[in-house]
């Protein structure tokens, strides 16, 4: 009766860590879910510390990671969520106990193990975050000690309630209370006039673009619809289905429709280069020519490209119809107006390093993704979640334009102020605010987390 109760708890705790995600976002579910989970180990030999955070960890992963087996099944989720799982279940290498340094041991290993699954296997998965939960709660602090810091606040502060160390709790509120008061070098700059177009796709699915310029021709037509443009037009990833440079009916289209709305245009593409296919952000003038070029770098496993593609055709059949990507290499920024702005392109708002170098010196930042090939599934508010803490965190205001949604514009302190309906077509006119300047979170590289959580995790460590 003891173990099936606990293992009743583990499913509980990690059932409210998901619920901090959409669809549900509730803030105070991240709290409750690490306070269980930590109540749940205390006390606990290591065999069922494992066997527990492993349990936690499923009832974490498979509801959050549901959308990844929309369309190719439920063997690649399942192999996701196990994965994520096992990673997860390293919590138990420490032994717990209601005190101070088990306390601090929980929360450093728990920040520990987020940062290990960011960067690990196949260049790292950091879905599922806490620190991308408490931009309601926690807002002023996310450009102060960014994601990994809003983690490590989260889980801490539950486990010094359920262990009602209140006089430390009380301390640690103190502290991140003065942590808010730290003063920022960020500064308005200029201004700018930004259509986002949502331009749709005929089906959602992995064969959302089968029908070659169908894609593209959603998106010129939307962009006829803007009455007034503004000094930017962008399309999302993926929103040029056929090379726009390579095939001159793409070409004649893109060009056309900069001929008819004399804007800037900012296209995602899918080029095609002797190496392979490229994932590229491409910038157009108001004369039609190619300004800048950005490829993305951070390829999305099994998505874009197969790992241990033998193994993984095995596992699922949809394995062989992946053409992999190949990969640019370095930030480019794109110029309008004299403003700087990073194209993100879809998981690349996932790693904390690459961001803080792409974001560097930008003035805003233009987030490019098809969310078309998940479906009616909560990834894309997901990843809207996502972005709103990044937003928070480097204290830049995110235009995000989907083929589908959600199409967006978030503020510098990760509120969103208008979004389009998912899966009607649609342009949002939008006004960012630039600003130049850099939070103190976007320097805090993870080795310094990763170090100093680590020196954290095994504290006084107690014999097992």
């Amino acid at each position: 009766m003891a173990t099936v109760n606990k293992i009743s708890k583990a499913v509980l705790a990690g059932l409210f860590l998901w619920s901090g995600f959409a669809p549900l976002e509730w803030w105070i579910g991240p709290y409750l879910g690490a306070a269980l989970l930590f109540m749940t180990l205390t006390d606990q030999e290591i065999k069922k510390r494992f066997f527990l955070s492993f349990i936690a960890g499923l009832s974490f992963f498979l509801p959050l990671l549901s959308w990844s087996g929309k369309y190719v099944g439920a063997i690649p989720w399942l192999a996701l969520a196990i994965l994520e799982s096992l990673l997860f279940a390293l919590i138990a290498l420490r032994s717990f106990y209601r005190d101070i340094p088990s306390s601090l041991a929980f929360a450093s290993l728990f920040t520990f193990i987020e940062l290990v699954r960011m960067k690990f296997p196949f260049g790292g998965f950091g879905w599922g975050r806490l620190g991308f939960t408490q931009v309601e709660p926690l807002g002023s602090l996310y450009p102060v000690i960014g994601i990994s810091g809003i983690t490590f606040s989260v889980s801490l502060l539950s486990t010094l309630i359920v262990s009602r160390l209140f006089r430390f709790l009380i301390c640690l509120l103190g502290l991140l209370i003065l942590l808010t008061f730290v003063p920022q070098t960020i500064k308005p700059s200029s201004s700018i006039k930004i259509d986002a177009v949502q331009g749709g796709v005929d089906s959602l699915g992995l064969d959302f673009n089968s029908r070659a310029l169908s894609v593209l021709r959603r998106h010129v037509e939307e962009t006829s619809k803007i009455r007034e443009p503004g000094d930017l037009i962008i399309w999302p990833e993926n929103s040029a289905d056929v090379d726009p440079i390579k095939d001159a009916e793409a070409a004649n289209l893109v060009q056309s429709t900069i001929a008819k709305t004399r804007r800037p245009l900012l296209v995602g593409a899918v080029e095609y280069s002797p190496r392979g296919p490229q994932n590229s952000s491409l910038l157009f003038g108001s004369n039609g020519d190619l300004i800048s070029r950005y490829i993305k770098q951070d390829l999305t496993p099994f998505g874009e490209y197969i790992p241990l593609r033998k193994f993984s055709e095995m596992i699922s059949p949809y394995a062989k119809r992946v053409i992999d990507f190949q990969p640019g290499y370095g930030w480019v920024e794109h110029r309008i107006h004299g403003m700087n702005f990073p194209s993100l392109i879809c998981f690349e708002v996932l790693d904390d390093d690459s961001l803080a170098k792409g974001l560097l010196g930008s003035d805003f930042v233009v987030l490019q993704t098809n969310n078309a090939t998940f479906g009616g599934t909560s990834q894309a508010s997901q990843q809207l979640q996502i972005s709103r803490a990044r937003a928070a965190e480097f204290h830049r205001e995110f235009a995000v334009v989907s083929t589908t949604g959600w199409t967006a514009h978030i503020n510098s302190q990760g509120k969103v102020l208008e979004k389009l309906r998912q899966y009607k077509p649609g342009h949002l006119a939008m006004t960012v605010q630039g600003y130049s300047g850099n939070t103190r979170a976007a320097h805090l590289d993870s080795k310094i987390w990763l170090l100093l959580t680590g020196i954290g995790s095994f504290a006084r460590k107690r014999t097992i």
